[in-house]
């Protein structure tokens, strides 16, 4: 090869060999300079919005949460008290504008709206949190999502929503007395929590008792789970006994087996499999033996 060939290509390579050490020395630089301090923010502050999330879901499930199950546990006690008599305190009361004059439906209906009041306090203020990132926030909007479904509510989620809404003041909660009082006098807040009246009215009916006692139950496992030690919460005995085979196989199968998979004892609140009630054998007309036959025979003996 000529000296003048090898020399430019001694050249080619020399600088080839200085570009690519200035690309490493420009690397180098960076990884001891302001870009890497830049990237590093960035991931610091990325990290840390993920943490602010998580810490506001769980300070607000902490803030909530209390309150909620005070409020499902006043109910779950007064539906065990009315279901041990069959719903008999409030069967056939009509009703209209005088139907808190029964106490007991007016227990009963006040129960209710305070815990749907809690409800919507926690579904609008929690538009703004990501719940799920805390494990009893996902719980909760479990529970939520099943005492809403179409076979476990005993109104339609409107009403329900709607008798919340009507529960809540500036400062908190309606009181018991300020409840009835609305009732009374105002037609907007009847026309929403009448709904709920008849429902509660029908209990002496196997269909609507059922339905009540099925809602009772979910309630009661939500306490349960998001209290296991009953620090707020009493501690209560279900009543299995009072489900039929229908609404035993319902919550078995649909509620537990789909919508609450986490709830483990199940059977605590429902009592182990039901049997079929047993059908009474009907006699033909042939094998009915009528008293004087049944003599005749006896003499022909």
């Amino acid at each position: 090869m000529p000296h003048h060939e090898v020399y430019a290509l001694l050249r080619t390579e020399a600088g080839q060999l200085m570009v690519d050490a200035g690309w490493g020395q420009l690397f180098v630089a960076a990884l001891g300079g302001g870009s890497t301090v830049k990237i590093l923010d960035i991931a610091y502050q990325e990290w840390r919005k993920r943490k602010d999330k998580l810490d506001t879901a769980e300070q607000f499930v902490d803030r909530h949460l209390d309150p909620l199950l005070k409020a499902a546990d006043e109910l779950v006690g007064k539906l065990r008290s009315l279901a041990e008599d069959d719903f008999k305190a409030i069967h056939g009361v009509i009703p209209d504008d005088r139907c808190l004059e029964n106490h007991d439906l007016a227990s009963l209906l006040y129960l209710f709206g305070c815990f749907w009041a809690q409800v919507e306090v926690i579904r609008q203020e929690g538009m703004s949190v990501a719940m799920a990132k805390d494990e009893r926030g996902l719980r909760l909007q479990n529970f939520f999502d099943c005492l809403e479904g179409r076979r476990v509510r005993i109104v339609a989620r409107v009403f329900q929503r709607a008798v919340g809404e009507t529960f809540r003041t500036e400062t908190g909660m309606k009181t018991f007395v300020a409840f009835v009082a609305a009732f009374e006098a105002n037609e907007h807040i009847k026309r929403w929590i009448m709904p709920l009246a008849t429902f509660l009215s029908r209990t002496e009916h196997t269909t609507e008792r059922q339905q009540l006692l099925q809602y009772g139950v979910v309630v009661h496992a939500m306490i349960d789970l998001l209290d296991p030690k009953h620090s707020i919460t009493r501690k209560r005995p279900s009543m299995p006994n009072k489900l039929t085979t229908k609404s035993w196989t319902a919550l078995n199968y649909r509620v537990f087996g789909v919508y609450l998979k986490f709830v483990k004892d199940r059977q605590k609140y429902i009592g182990p499999p039901k049997k079929a009630p047993e059908k009474r054998r009907v006699r033909r007309p042939e094998e009915t033996l009528e008293p004087e036959g049944s003599e005749r025979l006896l003499g022909r003996l």
